[in-house]
């Protein structure tokens, strides 16, 4: 009986921290690909001389993978990164380009980033457990 409740005890303590690293780890992974696509946006507007405008474009210099295999939407609109767990969508405001990622199961775990064209900036910020990322400055 008391083997149980110690056994009990210390997977009380685990299974939390066992989780939490969890959603770290998907939200490395994610920041890993967007870090990909600020890349992207720059080597396609390198490339062809103009703003990619939408994630199709951004395939032809470096394939953005979901589910389903590349994402070849006409638009800019939301999509799932590969393994399912992040929404990833981009807006463009002239040559800033933010990109925010986010997962509904644990919102304060989200992803910010933008890549500036003119002025070559970049960043990228994730939240924590405790808080949201907000914008990295990119003006």
């Amino acid at each position: 009986m008391i083997t149980i409740v110690i056994v009990g005890i210390l997977s009380s303590i685990a299974l939390p921290n066992y989780l939490n690293q969890v959603n770290r780890s998907r939200q490395n992974e994610a920041a890993s690909t967007i870090s990909q696509i600020q890349a992207t946006i720059a080597s396609y507007a390198d490339e062809f001389g103009v703003l990619p405008a939408s994630w199709s474009d951004l395939n032809a210099t470096s394939a953005v993978m979901t589910d389903d295999g590349p994402a070849t939407a006409t638009n800019f609109q939301a999509i799932t990164l590969a393994g399912g767990y992040y929404d990833v969508v981009i807006s463009n405001a002239s040559n800033l380009f933010t990109i925010t990622a986010t997962r509904e199961e644990t919102p304060n775990l989200n992803i910010v980033a933008c890549v500036n064209l003119t002025n070559g900036a970049s960043g990228i910020n994730k939240g924590t457990k405790d808080a949201a990322a907000s914008a990295p400055n990119c003006g």
